[in-house]
């Protein structure tokens, strides 16, 4: 069976524990959750676990933390509406220094962040962890490339299966759309007439504000970035080859691309197959593109800072 740890057991870690009960892969799922007001809860998804063929249940076991294959940090303080992402970025950078600096991990482990702001804690438990940042990666632009891809269809008369859509850099305001590598139905989606300059601004646009348009509603993200959590799972233990666009430390290509003095954590895309997490770089961006991508790994560095 396949070891999983999941920190963090509030609105994204349970959603995200019922995708990975309901998965195909045969799974000994550990949810780390101290809060005791959690118990409830706990005892909740363990009346449902005859229903999962093939998982096992475990809370709070340190063992099988430090034997898991995959880990997914859920947990940390979410930012009030209406303010960034990276306003949390001190305390979840501090929460994810206590989880994971004086533990020893698998040397084989990946760990799968979805903790805001994600390409800080990303690089943050990169640091800490001490595993070789290939296996250290954020859910980053994921979604928000699924978004645009959601929006797009809202203008147009074709489904959001049919755009293979990537948004690359922060996961947050200074994202970008890479529309130069955006296609419809395998066709550039630049040379197709249906859409015109406006029409993909508007777009982009919706993309970056759909956390703020969910949140007139609810608490925040849940069920989308858990659904992308689950599926990176997925294409890190699939034979087939796929692309992703996830927080990554940056390479030395990407550091001198984006004019960088160090390495950061940043959505770049990421080619997956058996278990391999590779940076892909033979990707053509327009000016205006690496310009805003620049822009981008600029806002990311100075709240690092």
């Amino acid at each position: 069976m396949i070891n999983v740890t999941l920190i963090g057991f509030g609105n994204v870690g349970s959603s995200l524990a019922l995708l990975l009960l309901a998965n195909q892969q045969a799974l000994r799922l550990n949810i780390i959750e101290p809060d005791e007001q959690a118990e409830g809860a706990f005892l909740d998804l363990a009346h449902s676990l005859p229903l999962y063929p093939q998982k096992e249940l475990h809370i709070n076991n340190e063992e099988l933390f430090c034997a898991a294959d995959f880990i997914f940090f859920t947990a940390g303080t979410p930012n009030v509406t209406g303010s960034s992402r990276l306003s949390t970025a001190q305390q979840n950078s501090q929460l994810a220094r206590e989880i994971f600096e004086n533990r020893t991990l698998k040397p084989t482990a990946y760990i799968i962040i979805i903790t805001n702001p994600v390409d800080i804690i990303t690089h943050a438990v990169y640091q800490f962890s001490g595993l070789p940042s290939n296996q250290v990666l954020g859910t980053g632009t994921f979604l928000d490339s699924v978004r645009l891809g959601h929006y797009l269809s809202s203008v147009s008369n074709y489904a959001a299966t049919d755009f293979k859509v990537l948004v690359l850099g922060e996961h947050g305001s200074s994202q970008v759309p890479i529309y130069s590598n955006t296609t419809l139905n395998g066709k550039a989606i630049l040379n197709r007439s249906e859409f015109s300059a406006e029409d993909l601004h508007n777009a982009a646009e919706l993309t970056k504000n759909a956390a703020t348009e969910i949140r007139k509603t609810q608490t925040g993200t849940h069920y989308g970035v858990a659904k992308c959590a689950e599926v990176l799972f997925d294409y890190l233990l699939s034979k087939e080859k796929r692309l992703l666009p996830l927080s990554i430390l940056t390479n030395e290509h990407y550091r001198n691309l984006l004019q960088l003095e160090h390495d950061i954590c940043i959505s770049l895309p990421v080619t997956l197959k058996n278990g391999k997490a590779e940076i892909y770089t033979d990707i053509q961006l327009s000016e205006k593109e690496l310009e805003a991508l620049r822009k981008s790994a600029a806002t990311v560095t100075r709240a690092m800072e």
